[in-house]
């Protein structure tokens, strides 16, 4: 079964030319880093505008006033413990921190309730990475070429404790931290330290037998979901632990289709490998995009099925950053227009555009290399409720490497519902993978799918 796939539609526009490098919530404010500034935004509800809300700027302050570098075109590590957003800016020659501090009473939060100031943190340090866990935040830092993660509950600017990691920061990925653990993901390993609830530097301590002989190059992939960790390793393979065992979640398909669309040559490159989990519909994805190929993939976890996104005809899918608001409400910028939306099941284009959806059935083969004659191909949809709605099949005889021509059938336009579409005289082979590809600005489904084949002789 291919459910709906929630759509985009338009919640705020920066304006020209700006391009959100990191955000979250603190709260229901929504705090953002552009290239250029550090927002607070709040979304007001005014029954009387003609979308229901006005979006307000509590704060917006330019990484110069700050004290800061710009970060240019890198993106902003940003975590929260709920009252304050701590921001990591990593240049090439200088790594510095920012916080984002909510002051004074919960309601009402007026403009002068925030603070944005930069950590007065110590030069002869350097950070690669931020966390948050157990109510303390961390900071993967070096000094005197020894690597450390500092930790503080009160978030002081001197992150007074420290821990030595036995991962060196040069090979020192990001450190998140899940539940009671901190995973320390280096190039080549993963080591596993743990609160003792010991005071200053005895407060955490290696989790004995959980060091993991993998690693993870692109730390902007790692993401937390209940238990686990799923990220895109240093061998091309995506992960997900259970336990401190990695199980591989990607297909040999998928890996092949990565690798075709070019290789991840730089630390740049590398750190715009994104990974997120949300959940919408009763479904819970992993978004994993590569910004580089203008590429996202959605891995359902309820299914176990990949989905690659685009929006439009063949084009970049337009969210990057997801963040959920406190009422559940999903807010997504743009990595391809200056705007933010919100993403629902209830959109069914992508801010206009058509929402193109595929999907990659499993290869079929004989034992002994048997010839297979392939005769029809059915699609059971649930469809009729908007126009300008396609259904395209093709298929691979290689195992994904090459695909042919596609095959498209419209599916009717409004009332025509609970449809069989049928593809006829398919040809045979000894190996062969289908694909369909769905063109739609409607909710369609496809319910299920059945082919009938013929196994020939040897």
């Amino acid at each position: 079964m291919l459910i709906g796939t929630p759509g985009l539609e338009k919640h705020y526009d920066f304006g020209a030319g700006v391009e959100v490098l990191g955000m979250c919530y603190i709260r229901d404010y929504l705090v953002l880093a552009t290239s250029n500034h550090v927002y607070v935004l709040y979304k007001e509800e005014r029954a009387q505008e003609p979308e229901g809300y006005v979006i307000r700027e509590i704060v917006k302050k330019s990484w110069n006033d700050i004290g800061l570098y710009s970060p240019g075109k890198t993106l902003v590590q940003m975590v929260s413990n709920g009252d304050t957003v701590l921001l990591l800016n990593s240049d090439e020659k200088v790594r510095k921190m920012v916080k984002v501090d909510l002051i004074g009473p919960e309601t009402p939060l007026l403009p002068e309730s925030w603070e944005i100031y930069k950590l007065d943190t110590q030069e002869d340090l350097k950070y690669t990475s931020i966390g948050y866990i157990s109510g303390v935040f961390l900071a993967a830092c070096e000094k005197n070429k020894t690597s450390y993660v500092q930790y503080t509950d009160v978030l002081d600017v001197n992150f007074d404790y420290s821990f030595q990691l036995d991962t060196a920061l040069s090979n020192l990925t990001a450190l998140k931290g899940n539940m009671r653990e901190v995973w320390v993901f280096g190039a080549n390993s993963i080591e596993v330290v743990a609160p003792t609830g010991e005071p200053r530097n005895d407060f955490f301590a290696h989790v004995h037998g959980a060091y993991i002989n993998k690693g993870c190059v692109c730390k902007n992939s790692i993401a937390v979901y209940e238990k686990s960790f799923i990220f895109y390793g240093n061998d091309n393979v995506v992960y997900m632990s259970e336990g401190y065992e990695l199980n591989p979640i990607s297909t040999p398909a998928l890996l092949d289709m990565i690798k075709s669309w070019g290789s991840l040559d730089t630390d740049a490159d590398r750190d715009k490998v994104i990974g997120q989990i949300f959940s919408i519909a009763g479904h819970t994805f992993y978004m994993l995009k590569f910004k580089k190929f203008g590429k996202t993939l959605w891995y359902d976890l309820t299914t176990g099925s990949w989905v690659e996104r685009e929006s439009g005809d063949g084009n970049e899918w337009k969210g990057d950053f997801i963040e959920r608001r406190p009422n559940g409400e999903l807010i997504v910028s743009s990595s391809t227009t200056s705007k933010m939306y919100r993403m629902d099941n209830l959109y069914y284009t992508d801010d206009g555009d058509f929402i193109c959806r595929e999907f990659v059935f499993q290869t079929l083969s004989t034992e002994g290399k048997k010839r297979m004659f392939f005769y029809t191909l059915t699609l059971e949809i649930d469809s009729g409720l908007g126009p300008d709605d396609s259904v395209m099949l093709s298929w691979s005889d290689d195992g994904g490497y090459t695909w042919g021509n596609e095959r498209t059938v419209r599916l009717g336009d409004y009332g025509h519902y609970n449809k069989k579409i049928q593809f006829r005289r398919l040809g045979s082979s000894t190996i062969r993978t289908f694909k369909v590809r769905l063109s739609t600005k409607s909710m369609v489904n496809i319910l299920r799918a059945s082919l009938d084949v013929e196994e020939g002789e040897a």
